[in-house]
């Protein structure tokens, strides 16, 4: 019975540990960062590629083309993170 009980415990910690590092990898909503928008006021985006990831869960060339799509759609998207989804 006690050798069951050390199984279980064991899978919970092997479980736990696999989610933790899931969450550190893909982020939790509450990490997800509002881009800054406000510095981009020219009527187009620079042409440097610095992919970011939207919470759209789709991948934008730099985070003022990211800017442009809330703008036009009015749709509060974030950043989850830096490079492509």
């Amino acid at each position: 019975m006690a050798l069951e009980a050390r199984r279980l415990l064991l899978l919970l910690l092997v479980w736990w540990d696999s989610a933790a590092s899931l969450n550190a990898q893909f982020g939790e909503p509450s990490e997800y960062r509002t881009p800054n928008c406000e510095q981009y006021t020219l009527p187009g985006c620079p042409r440097d590629f610095n992919p970011v990831c939207g919470s759209d869960m789709s991948t934008y060339p730099n985070e003022c083309t990211l800017c442009m799509k809330i703008r036009e759609d009015g749709h509060d998207i974030k950043i989850i993170r830096s490079g492509p989804c």
